[in-house]
């Protein structure tokens, strides 16, 4: 196998932890090229990848009128700036890896699929639970076909009040006005594309949603509060401070104090008490211009008459997503965060289930996994270990996400927040 080379469009969070890939596996991947519009991520990615200063572009178009000599490049742009730089990829001709959501508006996706279909261009989306062991061992299972067909697949999630607050209140994600996606697209599409995937016997049908923004609103904010936290009369009562949330306990440091333009370990904590004066951080999580729901519930029905449910609740004291699936002949049971899984065989001749442990640990070794990768409980690192193979040709596995396999789980969610919208059942056919 010879080593590819990547560009990577959007050095921020997402396109750092990807492209680290070819800092452990650089055997297999040479990262040759950065696009990043604020300067100290493209210095960073400089420092990183040993980059000449002709191989650091401020914009996509700087990029592309150099014709850089790479094999794919990674998209991992803003949400509402997925579409516009990947037809401008695809046109030149590039393979992608593209972060989730693909895009807000459906017309876009479609058109992106055509666009690939007729350029004859990869594009894998980055839904990389898929890729971790716990899920892809749960679709292992299903696809023996030991338990017959899935009859009921139930899903939940927890988001973390420190990555809720950080990422949807007061961060880049709190306005679907501003960033392209609501909650359940920016948050839960990993959620929509496990349900097809996993039951991808079957196709969706019909979605019903039912979501409110109720936790983060002006209703709840302390009486005589005010928008910004420094000079707020009741920040001391208040657990959602950003003088106690943000900078004494700074969950999330590398979305908070990006807008500072300095490496995180250079910023001084004067510069962050300033910072908290006017930015969005320091502002008061009632008040912050949130436009998002902080909870949803989805059901999604399926042609083989199997249903699927999904409750995403935001503000959760820790981060937890469970599954529960149903088939003829047994059911799956975990909590990703324990990487196990109960399993239950029905025994035809007894009438009873025969119950199994899976230590995903364990299985991990079994197939000599490093258990240590981290990232999306190792999704991360497992999309780029099967997207090198895939775009050589190799075998991969049977987490691969192409466009195509990723449509219908998009298709779950604009059908979704258009039943919450307009309070009714939504035929997948509408966006189709």
């Amino acid at each position: 196998m010879r080593k590819l080379k990547c560009a990577v469009v959007g050095y921020g969070d997402r396109g750092s932890r990807y492209s680290d890939y070819a800092l452990k596996c650089p055997d297999e991947l040479e990262v040759v090229a950065v696009v990043d519009p604020r300067e100290v991520r493209r210095n960073a990615a400089k420092k990183a990848f040993s980059l000449p200063d002709e191989k650091v572009f401020v914009d996509i178009d700087k990029f592309l009128n150099v014709n850089i000599d790479c094999d794919f490049v990674i998209n991992a742009t803003m949400d509402q700036l997925h579409y516009i730089t990947a037809t401008k990829l695809i046109d030149k001709g590039f393979d992608l890896l593209l972060e989730k959501p693909i895009t807000a508006v459906p017309d876009e996706l479609k058109d992106l699929y055509e666009r690939s279909k007729k350029k004859g261009t990869k594009i894998v989306v980055c839904h990389v639970l898929r890729y971790t062991p716990f899920y892809s061992e749960i679709k292992n299972i299903i696809e023996s076909g030991k338990m017959g067909k899935v009859v009921n697949l139930q899903l939940n999630e927890h988001v973390w009040y420190g990555h809720f607050v950080n990422a949807y209140v007061r961060g880049k994600w709190k306005s679907s006005k501003e960033c392209g996606s609501g909650l359940l697209l920016a948050k839960c599409c990993h959620d929509t594309d496990l349900i097809c995937w996993l039951n991808n016997g079957a196709k969706p049908v019909s979605v019903s949603s039912f979501g409110s923004k109720s936790l983060y609103s002006e209703k709840n904010a302390p009486e005589g509060s005010t928008e910004y936290c420094y000079d707020c009369p009741k920040k001391g009562e208040c657990p959602f401070n950003a003088y106690d949330f943000e900078l004494k306990h700074d969950f999330i440091p590398f979305y908070t104090w990006i807008r500072i333009n300095k490496p995180l370990d250079e910023i001084t904590e004067e510069e962050k008490i300033e910072y908290l004066k006017t930015d969005d951080f320091g502002k008061c999580v009632y008040r912050s211009g949130m436009d998002i729901v902080d909870r949803q519930c989805v059901s999604v029905e399926f042609d083989n008459g199997s249903i699927a449910t999904l409750n995403m609740i935001a503000a959760g004291n820790s981060a937890g997503r469970h599954i529960h699936v149903v088939c003829e002949w047994g059911e799956i049971i975990g909590y990703v965060e324990e990487n196990k899984l109960t399993v239950r065989y029905f025994d035809k001749k007894k009438l009873a289930f025969d119950t199994e442990i899976v230590d995903l640990n364990e299985v991990n070794k079994l197939k000599g996994n490093d258990n240590s990768v981290t990232g999306h409980y190792g999704g991360d690192h497992f999309i780029m270990k099967d997207l090198v193979r895939f775009l050589q040709g190799e075998p991969v596995s049977s987490s691969t996400t192409t466009i195509e396999d990723s449509l219908s789980g998009h298709f779950v969610v604009y059908a979704a927040e258009r039943a919450r919208n307009e309070r009714r059942v939504v035929d997948i056919k509408e966006f189709e």
